[in-house]
This record gives C-alpha cells, sequence and structure tokens, in this order.
C-alpha cells in the first residue's frame, strides 16, 4: 500500500469519526429529552395504571389501555386545583396545613417542600430573577449567579444593608451551588437571559450566546 493510499484511509477513518461525534451530539438532546418524558410518563401512568388494570380491566378480560392512568392522574390534578382556588377549598387546605404543623419531622418536610413550590409560583414558575455578577469566592474573582428575591427578613434586617440574595450554580451541575447575600451597589446585572447565563455555565463557559453582553451596575 502506497503512503498516499495509506493516508486517504487515515483521513477517511477520521472523518467518519467526526461524523458519529456530530450525529452523536445531534441525537443527545433529542434522546435525553424523549427518554426523560418517557420515564416521567410511565411513573404518572403506573399510579392509576395498576388500579384500572386490577379492578376494571382484570375483570372484563381486556388490555389496560396505555396512558389512561395518567391522564386520570392530570384530570384529578386539575380538579384539585380548581377546588384549591375556592373558598372551601382554601378553607380546608387552611385546616390541613394546621394539622401537619402538629406532625414531627412530617411538618418540616411539609413546610420546605411548600416554601419551594410558592417559590417557583411567586416568580411566574421561575426562581430565579435576574443574572448577575458577583465577586465570589473572594475580591478580584468574579461568579456568574441568579438574583432569588429582594432580602426583606430579619435576617437581612440584622445585617443593616440592602441585600439581595443570590445563587451561585456550580460548574457542570447549576442544581448544587452556593447561597450568598450581597449588598445591591455590589451586583453586577448581565443583559441577558436566565436561559443564555444557564447555558454558560453547564458548559463551562464553551457556550457562549450569541448576543453581546454589557455590563450595568443595579439600581
Amino acid at each position: 500500500m502506497s503512503e498516499k493510499e495509506s493516508k486517504g484511509k487515515i483521513g477517511f477513518v477520521f472523518k467518519l469519526r467526526n461524523y458519529f461525534t456530530t450525529g452523536l451530539l445531534i441525537l443527545a438532546p433529542t434522546v435525553v429529552s424523549i427518554w426523560v418524558f418517557m420515564q416521567v410518563f410511565r411513573v404518572f401512568d403506573g399510579i392509576l395504571g395498576r388500579f384500572y388494570t386490577k379492578y376494571v380491566f382484570a375483570r372484563l378480560k381486556m388490555p389496560t389501555p396505555p396512558g389512561l392512568g395518567a391522564i386520570t392522574l392530570t384530570i384529578i390534578v386539575i380538579l384539585i386545583g380548581w377546588i384549591g382556588r375556592q373558598y372551601a377549598g382554601r378553607k380546608f387546605l387552611d385546616l390541613w396545613e394546621k394539622a401537619v404543623n402538629y406532625v414531627p419531622l412530617v411538618n418540616r418536610i411539609y413546610i420546605a417542600v411548600r416554601q419551594l413550590s410558592d417559590s417557583f409560583a411567586k416568580g411566574g414558575g421561575i426562581i430565579f430573577q435576574k443574572p448577575v455578577i458577583v465577586q465570589y469566592p473572594r475580591k478580584g474573582m468574579y461568579s456568574i449567579g441568579f438574583i432569588t428575591r429582594r432580602c426583606d427578613g430579619p435576617f437581612c434586617r440584622i445585617i443593616g444593608h440592602d441585600v439581595s440574595s443570590v445563587f451561585i450554580p456550580t460548574t457542570p451541575n447549576p442544581t448544587s451551588g452556593v447561597l450568598v447575600f450581597i449588598r445591591q451597589e455590589e451586583l453586577i446585572r448581565l443583559e441577558m437571559s436566565v436561559e443564555d447565563a444557564m447555558k454558560l455555565i453547564i458548559s463551562a463557559g464553551t457556550v457562549t450566546p450569541d448576543i453581546k453582553l454589557p455590563i450595568v451596575r443595579l439600581d
């Protein structure tokens, strides 16, 4: 085999490798999204699907239609949400929460989950308000964080300054991070969306949004 033929075969192998890598990068988001959706659907469908299988379709000697459990559970959640917005529903929820507060351990878990869900609801489904730059973990080093709320509780009054709570996520797993309280005048706002800032964090700085990032001091 000549040197030219050998180089041609090596080049062809490298092209195949590059095509394979590109294909994986294209397919990965779609495949992962479909897999997550299927897992969530399977869990929701299985909660009530077993009930239909055992008490309804087993007696009729018919297979259980897929998705029936998930549809039923969705309808139940919608009905609970509708009832919760009515006067009687709110009164019942108040009584329920008072009862839960008297149960040790359960009350702590319930309160923590309730506060988390309230934080999502108050922000219109988004717990992060604005992406900002802060000097962390020391002066002269900068990290991207997200304002979660403007601090106005007893803790913030003890500090004696107008501060905001900022969540600084880790890379590449943004579900973990640190919570810091920083003065308003020390926050630097990024003129970019929360989604673009999250992409920058998850990719360890390799995926930058195709927009300008002017830095503006917060009021």
